[in-house]
């Protein structure tokens, strides 16, 4: 289906915005309804991931000339288990011509680690639940200070930003995007 809509030229960033990522909210949404079990949504994310990995390294309108390198880490919140989101923006930014690093840390010291070894201009943070807010500010500003790069900016982004309205600055951060388009 996604490579018929492909060819009758449906470009890769359309499925990634208006296929793929309701498709993800939906999951989502019925899961927390008990619509749907643990093997559907599992099934359904992985033809996801799938159909993502295949597209994602397909952009042939992306940079072709070697210019200034600009680095974003993108990570789930720690501990997050959610990661075609994340995936998705990094394909966005990726196509744009950033160095991308997905970072996928059991823990908020393993995710302070890698911001500490490597430069990066931004670290953007998928947040996927309410609990999640409540240690949110902590863990950006230890990012922050943590961070290679004393200038880094912090992006936040995830489901749980979806469902009202959030100020950055409430959790030291400098951006929250809901869209990845946007978020380039």
């Amino acid at each position: 289906f996604v490579r018929r809509l492909l060819h009758e030229g449906i470009s890769t960033e359309q499925i990634f915005l208006d296929l793929i990522t309701p498709g993800a909210r939906l999951l989502g949404q019925r899961w927390d309804e008990d619509r749907i079990d643990f093997t559907q949504v599992t099934y359904g994310l992985v033809q996801m991931h799938s159909i993502a990995h295949e597209i994602g390294f397909e952009y042939q309108d992306g940079p072709q000339s070697k210019g200034e390198v600009r680095r974003i880490l993108i990570a789930s919140y720690p501990g997050s288990m959610h990661f075609l989101g994340p995936n998705i923006v990094a394909n966005f930014f990726r196509k744009e011509g950033w160095q991308v690093v997905l970072e996928v840390s059991p823990s908020a010291t393993e995710l302070l680690h890698a911001v500490a070894n490597e430069w990066f201009d931004v670290i953007g943070i998928s947040v996927s639940t309410q609990p999640q807010l409540d240690s949110l500010r902590e863990l950006v500003d230890m990012l922050k200070s943590g961070s290679r790069n004393p200038l880094s900016r912090v992006m936040l982004g995830g489901p749980i930003f979806g469902l009202g309205t959030f100020l950055a600055s409430s959790y030291s951060a400098d951006v929250i995007c809901s869209d990845a388009k946007i978020a380039v």
